[in-house]
């Protein structure tokens, strides 16, 4: 299969689907439940009752998105979208309307049941809980774009780029005269406030994880503060231990607290001036799940999924002038169970390795990265090299939480565990 089929290319079945479905017009924002569901999602009455103002904002502007739907034909989106296939380079751009329509019909149910791209599971299952409050980014999200229609806003017509990039390895990709890139520390705050050009997303190999289905990490929770990611969901094959992905131009709709099960959406994360609002670009890279940490092949593998994400941001010659700079943070632990201190001495390898001017390292406070900031300073100091620092990974024999220690300590019995790596 080469491409996804849309289903207003069947423009007899559509229209009658229109008939249906989007042509009849609400006074409340529970009717919607009986018009597409059949009065069977409690998400629906549950919005009405108790966030009754969000519920009400979304009456105001639908027969925008009902228009949007109605009108819908191959000049507004075209009639199949091709599959960005694992172990290719490939790359789609769609306006950020396309990227809202596919949203819309997949939210209302429209779109094919069996892809993965089922944003209606949100709201199809319990009254509190994170699918629900992932529904009331999702609501709010449509009804931005429902006020950006009524005002004709050309924010819509803005390209949101979907890049796959998958490269394998050359041996002159680590080069032995490689300085150490610049790295920045935060202990607190969002990947996504700060001032860096690009940031990280830990995704799954099939991206977007468990965001439509009850996750709610942070690859899910970004997806659902910037909705239009998830569009990637149904043309995105599956990552390949060589590949990568970026999403360019997508922008948070929503404020949030919380995390996991203590996840809450909080309010509206648009203003009233489009030029303020900030695009993100996303590198979506997935490392090796409950890694072990003396299993080099793992080790490697993750450096070189890093080295592969960090070199998208190259992808695109207009972007040459740009200040290459990425903020990221502890990937591929907590639910992955990487250990903290190597993911980061291999994230800070493989952007250095990648040309990256500056890494933005965000702790989130995390205990077991107290002493990050000496660390890295240290390492500095001993390794002239990035590429000494990558061999000595895999001359010393690492333990969980004592990796740094381990490389700064000279032992007299290094030599008992040299080894080499393939």
């Amino acid at each position: 299969m080469e491409n996804i089929i849309l289903p207003h290319k069947d423009k007899n079945k559509w229209k009658k689907k229109c008939e249906k479905y989007f042509k009849k017009n609400i006074k409340k924002f529970s009717d919607l439940n009986t018009i597409f569901f059949e009065d069977k999602y409690p998400f629906f009455n549950e919005i009405n009752k108790n966030y009754k103002k969000e519920g009400d904002e979304f009456v105001k502007i639908y027969q925008y998105l009902q228009k949007l739907i109605l009108d819908l034909d191959e000049k507004i989106l075209p009639y199949e979208i091709k599959i960005l296939k694992t172990k290719e380079n490939d790359k789609l751009e769609l306006t950020r309307r396309q990227v809202a329509i596919l949203f819309l019909l997949s939210f209302f149910k429209i779109m094919n049941k069996d892809l993965r791209f089922c944003v209606y599971n949100i709201i199809s299952t319990t009254k509190k809980g994170i699918k629900f409050e992932f529904g009331r980014c999702f609501l709010n999200y449509l009804t931005n774009i429902g006020k950006w229609l009524s005002e004709e806003n050309p924010i819509l017509e803005e390209k949101i780029k979907f890049i796959r990039i998958s490269k394998n390895k050359e041996p002159n990709d680590y080069n032995e005269s490689t300085d150490f890139c610049d790295i920045k520390i935060y202990e607190k705050g969002s990947l996504f406030d700060g001032e860096a050009s690009y940031c990280v997303d830990f995704a799954n190999r099939y991206i977007g994880g468990g965001v439509l289905t009850g996750g709610c990490v942070q690859e899910e929770i970004l997806f659902a503060i910037q909705p239009e990611a998830i569009a990637s969901l149904l043309f995105m094959e599956k990552m390949g231990n060589n590949d990568a992905i970026r999403i360019d131009n997508t922008i948070q709709y929503s404020n949030y607290e919380g995390y996991a099960r203590n996840f809450l959406f909080k309010s509206n994360a648009i203003g009233n001036d489009a030029k303020e609002i900030k695009r993100t670009k996303l590198i979506a890279i997935d490392a090796f799940p409950h890694s072990q940490i003396r299993d080099q092949k793992i080790i490697e593998r993750d450096i070189y999924k890093a080295f592969v994400g960090f070199k998208t941001v190259f992808y695109d010659e207009k972007e040459g002038d740009e200040e290459k700079t990425i903020a990221t943070g502890n990937w591929g632990c907590g639910a992955f169970g990487g250990d903290y201190e190597l993911k980061f001495l291999q994230q800070w390898i493989s952007a250095s390795f990648a040309g990256i001017k500056r890494l933005d390292y965000y702790t989130f406070s995390n205990k077991n990265m107290n002493n990050i900031i000496e660390m890295s300073d240290e390492i500095k100091k001993k390794y002239k090299k990035v590429k000494d620092l990558y061999n000595d990974l895999f001359t010393k024999r690492l333990s969980e939480g004592k990796v740094v220690k381990t490389l700064l300590v000279q032992s007299k019995d290094e030599d008992e565990y040299c080894c080499i790596i393939i």
